[in-house]
């Protein structure tokens, strides 16, 4: 089998691989999708190994797979392309959604779909990926996103989410504590919390309802499976410390605007927060990657993440870019994709009410005058005042400074534990 070219030429059109034994599936693929032949570029594979035959012959943008197939069974499949074609969106459309294959399959999907489903359903999620993919930029950053299956966490979170969460002494109210302490567990619920596999009956927000929505047990399965909380053996302090405090930032960050945000716009303001720097997170495990691959040695972290060797650190754009585009990449709602996307941007709200990005911008700046600050980000006094003065907030009884030093104390007191 050939290896995948390091540079993939441009594609004048999406190239969309479907993946399914079942031929009778791929003839009606064929059939259903005839008026897209114009717009895209199809192929059908009638297994993981021919499908892998193909995406190592040929880029492509998306793959959307079966997950029970003999031999290389759909979870194998998109494990293979994470590591080989990091740059391949990677679909589950499948009739099977018992929990223990959904988890499975949860940690190297980016979307799912069940069978049968609308055919509507299925050009609405590769017309989402494949948007932009035709740009340089967007496909470098597509690149080091699409690496990634899960986020990496400090072994003290981890131990402590597990003793919290785990089996048996588990119960919700510490799952919504917990989880919201994860950045890499909250974005793999809210993936999951979207996926029909889950029979979550409408989009969810807040951290507290995607854990109610999807329960304990989804909760414990996926930290069962030892793939989603990953912290490498082989990190050193600096990498430790960087992780911790962007960790800290946003989780101070978290608690802050669930006070300053309005009532309509907390549950995504909530999210937004805590996964403002999922793209820092992203570059952390590769930086780690990159260093442990030139020592020689395996890296436990790269291995979970699949990902790519890079730079010790991206710049604040490169990250949040690659940060974006993961959040995109797993359907996260378009509110708190947008507000990540913004949070560095200056911002001039509507006297009308705060929104959710400025919400973020206005937290993010009032944690950076405390003890979990972000030290590569700046103070911007000025803005901060400026933000300070809308209507919204102006009118609360809140001292802001005070409530700002609370979150992050609380914050702080968490990884003091």
């Amino acid at each position: 089998m050939s290896e995948r070219r390091s540079e993939p030429e441009p594609l004048s059109r999406p190239r969309v691989l479907f993946v399914d034994d079942d031929r009778r599936i791929l003839d009606g693929l064929r059939r259903s999708l005839r008026g897209k032949r114009t717009e895209w570029e199809m192929s059908f594979a009638d297994g993981g190994a021919a499908a892998l035959d193909l995406l190592a012959a040929t880029p492509h943008d998306v793959v959307v797979s079966d997950m029970r197939m003999p031999g290389m069974d759909g979870a194998e499949l998109l494990t293979h392309v994470s590591r080989r074609h990091p740059e391949v969106a990677r679909v589950v459309l499948s009739g099977h959604t018992e929990q223990a294959a959904a988890i499975k399959v949860a940690v190297a999907g980016h979307r799912f779909l069940t069978k049968p489903t609308d055919i509507d359903n299925v050009v609405g999620v590769i017309t989402e990926l494949t948007d932009g993919t035709a740009d340089a930029h967007r496909r470098e950053v597509r690149r080091r996103a699409g690496a990634v299956r899960s986020l990496p966490a400090p072994q003290p979170h981890i131990d402590r989410l597990t003793a919290l969460v785990g089996p048996p002494a588990g119960e919700l109210s510490g799952a919504v504590q917990a989880v919201s302490h994860s950045i890499g567990l909250t974005a793999k619920l809210l993936q999951l919390s979207i996926s029909p596999f889950f029979n979550t009956r409408s989009r969810v927000a807040s951290i507290d309802s995607v854990v109610n929505a999807l329960g304990l047990s989804t909760v414990q399965a996926l930290i069962g499976t030892g793939q989603v909380l990953w912290c490498s053996p082989a990190w050193g302090p600096a990498v430790e410390a960087q992780l911790a405090g962007t960790i800290r930032h946003a989780v101070a960050t978290c608690y802050l605007i669930d006070t300053l945000a309005s009532p309509g716009n907390r549950p995504y303001a909530q999210a937004a927060a805590l996964l403002q720097d999922v793209g820092r997170l992203v570059w952390l495990a590769g930086a780690e990657s990159a260093g442990t691959q030139n020592a020689g040695t395996q890296n436990a972290g790269a291995e979970r993440t699949g990902a790519q060797s890079v730079g010790a650190e991206g710049s604040d754009a490169d990250c949040r870019d690659v940060g974006v585009e993961l959040l995109r990449l797993w359907g996260l709602p378009a509110p708190i994709v947008t507000a990540v996307a913004e949070r560095d941007a200056t911002h001039r709200p509507s006297p009308a009410g705060l929104g959710i990005s400025a919400a973020l911008r206005t937290a993010h700046l009032l944690i950076q005058q405390t003890g979990s600050r972000d030290p590569r980000a700046g103070a911007h006094g000025d803005e901060l005042a400026h933000l300070l003065s809308h209507p919204q907030l102006a009118a609360a009884p809140t001292d802001w400074g005070r409530a700002a030093e609370e979150a992050s104390t609380r914050a702080g007191q968490w990884d003091a534990r």
